[in-house]
């Protein structure tokens, strides 16, 4: 009964951050991802701790090691959209060639930046 109550109250915290990423969206005056705005949201109450990594921890590890379901809904949507793809299909790979190595770079220099940051912190 207590773990249900636990990752009950860690799935609630997460999808508070993400309703108030989609709250936000909606009232700014442009454009904006609110699944980004989630993120940075997230990261803001990790960082000033007012959120910790183990009030979500369990959870978010279930969601992240489950994300290849969470992309389904998404790759059907592409489908829909096959005649522009094959039209634009020389564009669309060079866009891919070119962001895949910008996205894993930066990806790296910030999962080693953080792990320099937590060594930091244990010593």
């Amino acid at each position: 009964m207590k773990k249900t109550l636990h990752i009950t109250i860690e799935l609630a915290s997460i999808f508070a951050v993400c309703l108030l990423g989609e709250l936000i969206a909606d009232i700014l005056p442009f454009e904006f991802s609110a699944s980004v705005l989630s993120m940075i949201i997230l990261l803001a109450l990790l960082v000033v701790k007012a959120l910790k990594l183990e009030q979500i921890k369990s959870t978010a590890s279930f969601l992240t090691s489950n994300m290849a379901v969470l992309f389904i809904p998404y790759g059907v949507k592409v489908l829909q959209y096959l005649d522009v793809i094959r039209e634009n299909l020389v564009l669309f790979m060079l866009i891919v060639l070119v962001t895949t190595p910008v996205v894993y770079g930066v990806t790296a220099l910030t999962a080693q930046l953080i792990i320099k940051l937590q060594k930091g912190e244990d010593e």
